[in-house]
């Protein structure tokens, strides 16, 4: 339901730019007839229910001061301006496609809480979810009992002809009805007041107005939250409202400017019910009504045409999204997870060589650059993109000597560099597009230098990955605490005369809990400390014991619950994931088994809990060894006040 109500709060933003043209534009067709104004909202009601369209140079958003560059990232059939996983990045942004808007509103937003179970904005997404749902809930029930109350009301009408019924209990006439619409008049009219007024009802249904001001107000429900909705649905009402007066006034056999006013007056001052009605026809807008009769006067041909040409431009260039540039379209395509390849510059002072078999992974988005090592260390980096096509004799300039080991580019015909910067505005890394190829420099800044302060520093071809990366994490063990905790634990015996003991406890864990993991090298035996008590971690008869760790915040409560894996089992080997919550002060376990293998609980790059599959690696002993994630198995969610797998 959240990706929905960002799908179409999307749409609204967009729809809000149309609606501010049209109203530029119905201000130059104020003396034209209203039929052509009514026809202008239509492309209102497709920015508002259809999310992708076409592009074209033509269009609103092709002017200054819109650059839709970001909004079209995924793609130019739909805009963007509010990321589909917004509440999983780590610094989010949103583009509102103005540019000196964008930062302000991206620097508003909450960031990431690394090590909860949501982020703060997938609260607010949340919390918005919610509110949107209950205010459309309201305005359909609202107005659904009011039907209905109306309905009787008209009970005990009395039928004059075909569809238009006479009532005693109305003081102004409306149309009523979907498949089958009545035309509902008081008692008293004159038969000339008559004629027209039901002329006017007539064309109503003629046009199918009373499906289309339905349709519109089902669609400002959805779009409840949106003022410029409300009040585009009002002048469309006004508008349909005007051209029907209009098409009777151009009809008619004589003069009856006066008369009809007249009976606008007299309906407005007796009306009993509310003025905007989304199934009726009733006395909306008479103030502009009446006026717009009295300077009524048949258009010049001319103006007719004019009128024509600016609609279906208007209507046209609103429509249509904007020509996605080549260069959002190039570093749009570049977005996704690779791995290294092999090297093709390394700076000659250093001593790294990145031989066949370098494993290194890249995931590539439009805010940031991850990096994660052969150890599974994951480095995020918040980066802009600057393009530029690459120059083969500036490319050559940007390395510390230029003449040694520089890659030579000239035989590519398609040639494009990204430049990324970090939050400090400093150039860190550069992507370099050569025609079916992409190569990662790492770029280095020298202050001891003074010709050169920053120059290529490596050069990595990488290539696209398909599915998410493997993730790789190392357990080792120390002896930090190990005395502590062998004196609190007492006289455990594991079976084995030379198991010795070990902080398996990995960094991130040790910098932001208390949680201390300890391990047996040969028995396998593993255990939490954790506010000086001890908590067995598992079985570990004839498995590995404890294969990985991860913090997060699932409850929500400002602690974190230490996650893990843990494999055990002679014979038959099955492996577990399990948490310890730190408010129960319990070890609970989830119902999956993995049989015959390992398993492995790590974060994806959008933040999310996972388990993997796992496949241990490097293995010096049972607290030294490497895990890598191969099949994903499920999410850990937090859902009904309960911690489980998404499964």
């Amino acid at each position: 339901m959240e990706s929905l109500f960002l799908k179409v709060l999307n749409m609204s933003i967009t729809a809000s730019y149309v609606i501010l043209t049209l109203l530029f534009i119905r201000l130059l067709l104020k003396r034209v007839p209203k039929k052509y104004s009514y026809l202008l909202w239509s492309v209102v009601l497709f920015r508002l229910i259809c999310p992708v369209s076409f592009s074209s140079v033509f269009s609103i958003f092709q002017t200054k001061p819109f650059d839709m560059t970001t909004a079209q990232r995924g793609g130019g059939a739909a805009l963007h301006y509010v990321p589909a996983d917004i509440g999983y990045m780590s610094t989010p942004k949103v583009t509102v496609g103005i540019p000196t808007m964008n930062s302000i509103i991206s620097e508003s937003l909450p960031a990431a809480a690394p090590y909860a179970s949501v982020n703060p904005l997938q609260i607010w997404i949340l919390l918005g979810t919610i509110l949107w749902c209950t205010g459309i809930t309201v305005l359909l029930v609202y107005n659904t009992i009011t039907y209905i109350r109306l309905k009787r009301r008209m009970a005990t009408a009395v039928r004059l002809e075909s569809n238009v019924y006479e009532s005693d209990k109305i003081r102004s006439p409306f149309v009523l009805g979907f498949i089958r619409p009545q035309i509902y008049i008081p008692f008293g009219l004159g038969e000339q007041e008559r004629a027209y007024i039901l002329h006017h009802e007539r064309y109503h249904l003629k046009r199918k107005d009373h499906l289309i001001k339905p349709l519109s107000f089902c669609v400002l429900t959805v779009h409840w939250f949106n003022p410029f909705v409300w009040l585009a649905y009002l002048l469309m009402t006004k508008d349909m409202e005007m051209s029907c007066d209009e098409k009777v006034l151009s009809e008619a056999d004589e003069d009856i400017i006066y008369e009809y006013s007249t009976s606008l007056l007299s309906f407005a001052a007796n009306r009993r019910f509310l003025a905007a009605r989304p199934l009726t026809f009733g006395e909306i807008g008479i103030r502009e009504r009446v006026k717009n009769v009295l300077r009524f006067r048949e258009p010049k041909k001319w103006v007719i045409l004019l009128a024509v040409i600016l609609c279906f431009a208007t209507v046209a260039v609103c429509a249509a999204n904007p020509m996605q540039n080549k260069e959002g379209k190039r570093s749009a395509e570049l977005n996704g997870n690779y791995a290294f390849e092999k090297q093709i510059y390394m700076n000659p002072l250093s001593s790294f060589i990145a031989f066949d078999g370098y494993r290194e992974y890249y995931t590539i988005t439009e805010n940031s650059l991850i990096l994660i090592d052969e150890a599974g260390n994951q480095q995020r980096i918040p980066v802009t993109y600057t393009q530029n096509e690459v120059d083969e004799r500036a490319f050559g300039n940007d390395f510390m000597v230029e003449n040694m080991g520089v890659p030579d580019i000239s035989a590519y015909k398609e040639r494009y560099q990204y430049t990324l910067t970090d939050a400090s505005g400093a150039a860190v890394y550069r992507i370099y597009q050569l025609d079916d190829e992409i190569w990662l420099a790492r770029l280095h800044m020298d202050n001891v230098n003074t010709q050169k302060s920053r120059y290529i520093w490596s050069i990595y071809k990488i290539k696209r990955v398909d599915g998410e990366i493997p993730i790789k994490t190392s357990v080792y063990g120390t002896q930090d605490g190990v005395k502590d905790f062998l004196s609190l634990q007492g006289d455990f015996k594991s079976g084995y005369n030379t198991d010795t003991c070990y902080n398996i406890t990995p960094v991130t864990i040790k910098e932001n809990s208390d949680y201390r993991i300890f391990k047996y090298d040969t028995s396998c035996a593993s255990f939490l400390l954790y506010e000086g008590n001890i908590y067995p971690l598992g079985e570990w008869f004839g498995g590995f014991g404890v294969t990985s760790m991860a913090l997060a915040d699932m409850e929500g409560d400002g602690v974190p619950e230490l996650y893990f894996t843990y494999s055990w089992g002679s014979g038959l080997h099955r492996s577990h994931a399990a948490y310890f919550n730190p408010a129960a002060k319990q070890i609970v376990t989830f119902a999956y088994t993995h049989p015959n293998g390992d398993m492995m609980i790590t974060y994806n790059n959008d933040g999310r809990l996972s388990l993997y599959a796992g496949l241990l690696s490097r293995m010096k002993n049972f607290v030294n060894f490497d895990i890598e994630s191969t099949d994903f198995i499920s999410d850990i969610v937090y859902r009904n006040h309960e911690i489980l797998l998404d499964q």
